[in-house]
């Protein structure tokens, strides 16, 4: 069987049968196989207007089809490095200084599955709540003086949990990591991403990556020089540096350092994001707590209703490695399959109350959403391996956010676009 069903499908894809082939529906192909014109102004509401039209698989631009099925969907991520794979283009060779651990998938996958990083960031997490509660604290604080500005959030965000990743994390790393990431950003929301020889921002932030990679590389070495083969792991640099196989260790140093750059980014940019919409979200909606219901539980519906109706991915992708059949449309190898998890969080069909409103409420109840209609840190093999850590920041934050009142822009929540979706125009005070 071809995955399908009410989210409650199998999640077996088949190798198609050119016999039963059915062409992708879509939009007649645009110039160039671009998307519609209205896809650049908001994407998901883009997409939901086309799967209106032609179902929940559909082809939006030369080489991109969407499906918008919760089972769909996870198999899509789940297959990861079997039907499916990440790509990552090929830097030209001039700009391979610090190759990106991103395209070596073995190494990747290595080290999420690394003594059992999941339980052991949940057991730091938990370790660290003091420490981490103290900094938000004077984060919001700090809300009640002067307006807090998205790069406000990032920062907060890394200084409540960098130490989980680099235990030793101090101010000069920091520094060197936070103009890396705010060029990244910048560049993956432009529209246009033009070749580094054109571009004086692409040729910037490689500098501030090598910088930030060189003085992470030098911090890998050091650490590996001093560390006990009886000392307990202590952050994710310990589990990288432990990890042996027959031959000898997993990882070079180089390796650890892009491993921990790429989770200190992430916690960076879409952590940091993910601050900004709890923050948002304070804003716009009521969010006092019920009368009889548990503060605790409250709070963790609060985080669950934003990373619902706010996810900081909006859209992310897989190739195909082999034809496969969703429904009654075979879609051929090679194809880019997109995902959207907010166009899944707002599908009534697959909700018990309306996705429409902003409810946390919702999470009170037994039953919320059909199997796998709800994935805001993705789902399978590339689940995000910062999923206790940003739950444990973003629930803090929220419990302390629940003696104060959060101010925001009069108007509509606008949003963002790009790799990461951000806030637009965001700025709160905290009183």
């Amino acid at each position: 069987m071809a995955p399908d069903g009410r989210g409650t499908g199998t999640t077996r894809a088949i190798t198609a049968d050119p016999s039963r082939r059915s062409p992708v529906p879509g939009p007649a192909p645009r110039p160039l196989g671009l998307p519609p014109d209205d896809f650049d102004r908001d994407p998901i509401a883009s997409l939901n207007r086309l799967r209106g039209e032609y179902g929940d698989v559909f082809a939006f631009a030369a080489g991109n089809v969407l499906v918008a099925r919760p089972a769909w969907v996870h198999w899509v991520l789940a297959r990861t490095n079997r039907e499916t794979r990440v790509d990552a283009p090929e830097p030209p060779p001039r700009l391979q200084r610090q190759p990106l651990i991103r395209g070596r998938v073995e190494r990747w996958m290595a080290a999420r599955r690394t003594a059992q990083w999941h339980r052991l960031g949940r057991d730091i997490a938990e370790r660290t709540a003091p420490l981490m509660r103290a900094r938000l604290r004077a984060f919001l604080d700090a809300g009640a003086d002067r307006p807090l500005r998205l790069a406000d959030c990032e920062r907060a965000m890394l200084a409540a949990a960098d130490r989980i990743f680099v235990h030793d994390m101090d101010d000069d790393l920091r520094a060197r990591l936070i103009p890396a990431a705010e060029l990244l950003l910048e560049e993956g929301a432009a529209s246009v991403v033009l070749p580094p020889w054109m571009s004086l921002r692409t040729r910037k932030r490689l500098r501030a990556n090598d910088t930030w990679i060189s003085a992470l590389l030098a911090h890998v070495r050091a650490r590996r020089e001093t560390r006990r083969p009886d000392e307990a792991p202590a952050d994710m640099l310990d589990l990288l540096i432990d990890a042996e196989d027959g031959d000898g260790p997993v990882f070079t140093d180089l390796e650890a350092a892009q491993t921990l750059s790429i989770n200190l980014g992430n916690l960076y940019a879409v952590g940091g994001s993910g601050l900004g919409w709890l923050l948002t979200a304070h804003a716009a909606h009521d969010l006092a707590r019920p009368a009889g219901t548990d503060r605790a539980a409250w709070v963790a519906a609060v985080v669950k209703e934003t990373l619902r109706a706010y996810p900081a991915v909006s859209l992310t992708s897989r190739t195909l490695v082999e034809d496969a059949c969703f429904g009654d449309v075979t879609v051929p190898a090679g194809t880019t399959v997109f995902v959207s998890p907010m166009m899944l969080h707002t599908d009534p069909r697959w909700w018990r109350a309306d996705p429409g409103r902003f409810d946390p409420a919702r999470w009170l109840a037994d039953e919320v959403h059909d199997p796998h209609a709800y994935v805001p840190y993705g789902s399978g093999p590339r689940v995000c391996t910062g999923v206790h850590i940003a739950n444990a920041v973003l629930e803090n934050a929220a419990d302390l956010l629940a003696d104060r009142t959060v101010t925001a822009r009069p108007g509509p929540v606008l949003r963002e676009w790009g790799a990461i979706t951000r806030p637009r125009r965001f700025r709160v005070r905290i009183g």
